[in-house]
């Protein structure tokens, strides 16, 4: 969208226009329609964007999660984190079967490299060496997992939870139904 202002600079009228963007950073805390959710897949771990959407469909209780969610734009959380990529989902399999509690954290890094964005988490995840070292904001130990038993176990988690594709990193418009012409 664009708006058109008519406006005096040094005395003179002026007529400008203002392209408006989407009001990031504060869309994370607003609903979003018609849009499918941002997310990347690995090893039957969920990973999201934190938005207001993900935070009522999990209902997530985490302080640490509210905190972020809260605190967004008045601590300017955003400048370090701008997406802040959440574990929102584990489809269980044998390779996460132990890695239930980490459900709900907040990915810090990958393999020593900081994931400030869906995108970098995505990379990193293709550029996995031989073990993946995830660690989550606050304490505890990292989630670790092995390359090969991730890439031996994707078709399995695939076909087992139907799922089409292992990654979404850009908003796009729910496919709606086939419009119809009109007859005349």
């Amino acid at each position: 969208d664009s708006v058109k202002f008519d406006l005096l600079r040094n005395k003179q009228p002026m007529t400008v226009t203002i392209k408006l963007y989407k009001p990031w950073p504060y869309a994370i805390q607003g609903h979003s329609y018609d849009v499918r959710a941002r997310y990347v897949l690995y090893g039957g771990l969920l990973f999201q964007p934190l938005n207001l959407d993900m935070l009522e469909a999990y209902r997530a209780t985490d302080l640490r999660l509210r905190h972020f969610f809260e605190y967004f734009t008045v601590e300017q959380i955003y400048l370090q984190h701008p997406d802040i990529i959440v574990l929102s989902n584990i489809l269980p399999d044998p390779i996460n079967t132990y890695l239930a509690p980490y459900r709900g954290a907040i990915v810090d890094e990958v393999n020593g490299k900081k994931i400030r964005t869906l995108d970098e988490l995505a990379n990193a995840f293709a550029q996995a060496p031989e073990q993946l070292v995830i660690r989550m904001i606050g304490d505890g130990p990292p989630l670790v997992l092995d390359r090969n038993k991730v890439e031996a176990a994707r078709e399995r988690i695939k076909t087992r939870y139907n799922v089409a594709k292992e990654q979404n990193l850009r908003e796009q418009p729910e496919a709606g139904p086939p419009k119809q012409a009109n007859k005349t």
